[in-house]
């Protein structure tokens, strides 16, 4: 009931020409296996295989769903753009401590894809900067190796 809350006000904000995201490049589900618990909107999620894609037809929200098919969460992105085309498609979490939180979402061979808008426990985490940021990479699991990359 909560996440169906979160759409109707998405949609009715983006509808009425508040948001200034651009469109998201992400078209297909991507899915991955993540070894670490993780934060995306200021929810923690566990550790476990996930499915991202966009919601309906709308570039600005995704979902996350897990193992069992259930939404765990849905998110709002902005556009973002990296100089080379990813080799395969990818979730990029940035690392915080020891806490993660989904941050970039890519498909393989697209220089275009999203940015996860930052939660406010990830900024209050940067504002304190006693903490170096880093970016972890997941590959998608139908091409994941068997360790992920960091960035």
């Amino acid at each position: 009931m909560k996440n169906m809350m979160l759409i109707v006000v998405t949609l009715a904000f983006l509808a009425i020409g508040g948001g200034t995201t651009a469109c998201a490049q992400v078209t297909d589900t991507i899915d991955a296996d993540i070894p670490f618990d993780f934060m995306v909107s200021g929810k923690v999620v566990p550790a476990g295989h996930y499915t991202v894609k966009r919601v309906d037809s709308n570039p600005a929200i995704m979902e996350l769903r897990g193992a069992d098919a259930r939404v765990v969460n849905v998110f709002l992105t902005n556009s973002a753009e990296v100089a080379k085309e990813p080799k395969q498609s990818e979730l990029i979490f940035d690392r915080i401590g020891d806490q993660y939180f989904l941050s970039r979402i890519f498909e393989e061979g697209n220089r275009y894809g999203v940015e996860v808008q930052e939660s406010r426990a990830e900024r209050k985490l940067e504002k304190e900067g006693a903490l170096e940021k880093q970016s972890v990479s997941i590959p998608a699991a139908e091409q994941q190796n068997s360790q992920s990359a960091n960035q």
